[in-house]
């Protein structure tokens, strides 16, 4: 999403690049949440392991 700048107070997002903004914000999100939560169960694990 490269096409728009939140800068430029003078033009409005159409609604199109919002809802692709809105994607892609959904996607990493999403991305970031299965990594995190990985990573949380796996030093759970080795934290068992580790009694």
């Amino acid at each position: 999403m490269n096409d728009y700048r939140f800068t430029n107070i003078d033009q409005e997002p159409s609604d199109e690049q919002l809802s692709q903004l809105m994607h892609e914000v959904a996607v990493e999100a999403k991305e970031r949440y299965e990594k995190a939560h990985a990573a949380y169960f796996a030093q759970i694990r080795q934290m068992v392991q580790a009694l």
